[in-house]
């Protein structure tokens, strides 16, 4: 039957609804249709055409019909099956590949744990060498605490090593001096002025006493010059009698004069005037060797 609408063939029910036909129709482009009933004899009519035609049809060109439908269906058929197949084999070969990279994924995923378990052991030995290299760098600070400490007592004992030395070394100059004068002393090779041409006064008859304070024990030479007749005695605090010398021997006198006498420790010179009407200038220099 065709639809009332658009003509095409498709299976149409028809059913009443108080003034209006309600004819459901299976053509895709009209569905449902709603006709007036003063209207469904000329559908009626249309159904009887339709059978009419369809019963004086040529019973020939209905298989003929029949037989492009047989062969639209296996064509259609055909494209089907190679369209499965095809479909098919790609299905497997996107299977096959779903397997691959399955097993490509896992073998990432394994790789990933593996790279992890690397990771937190090397994150292990990241921590530990943290660890280790704040606990050098704290040794490191406190032996560059003690170097600091070692370098200024060392530098405190250089110090003392070159005051030392230098002391040392002026002992060593006291002792080279004191050996040097040592030796002269028992060489007899110092010698020091006492007196140097000074004159002294006496009066008539008068005398005069002069010490010296030596240290050493050696020999004096005294030479002397005078207006009158004197004489001089040698003494020393050591001597048993004071004095131990005189020049010129008794019971002469001179005017001048130079003599040589050993002496010891706190030695003193005793003149005398024998002119008892004149007093006189005696000029004196005496030399001290030790």
């Amino acid at each position: 039957m065709k639809c009332p609408k658009c003509g095409r063939f498709s299976k149409v029910k028809i059913s009443e609804d108080e003034d209006k036909v309600n004819i459901y129709s299976d053509c895709s482009y009209c569905g449902l249709i709603n006709i007036e009933k003063n209207d469904i004899e000329e559908v009626t009519e249309k159904e009887t055409d339709y059978m009419k035609m369809f019963k004086e049809a040529d019973f020939m060109k209905i298989l003929k019909e029949t037989d492009r439908v047989r062969i639209f269906f296996a064509v259609f058929s055909t494209i089907l099956l190679v369209t499965s197949a095809v479909f098919y084999i790609r299905m497997e070969e996107g299977k096959t590949n779903f397997d691959y990279s399955l097993s490509i994924i896992n073998e990432i995923t394994w790789g990933y744990f593996q790279l992890n378990n690397s990771y937190y052991a090397l994150e292990d030995d990241y921590l530990l060498l943290l660890n280790t290299s704040s606990s050098l760098e704290d040794y490191y600070a406190e032996l560059q605490e003690m170097y600091s400490t070692l370098r200024s007592e060392y530098s405190d004992l250089e110090d003392l090593h070159s005051s030392l030395a230098q002391e040392k070394a002026d002992l060593l100059d006291d002792k080279n001096s004191i050996q040097k004068e040592l030796d002269d002393i028992l060489s007899f090779s110092k010698m020091i002025i006492l007196e140097s041409n000074v004159t002294y006064e006496l009066p008539a008859g008068g005398n005069m006493t002069l010490p010296y304070n030596i240290s050493y024990a050696g020999y004096i030479e005294v030479n002397f010059t005078s207006s009158t007749d004197i004489y001089i005695w040698v003494g020393s605090s050591i001597s048993e009698n004071g004095y131990y010398a005189r020049y010129p021997a008794f019971p002469h006198t001179a005017f001048n004069g130079t003599f040589t006498v050993p002496v010891s420790v706190n030695l003193y010179l005793f003149i005398v005037n024998t002119n008892i009407g004149l007093g006189t200038n005696v000029t004196l220099t005496i030399e001290y060797t030790y």
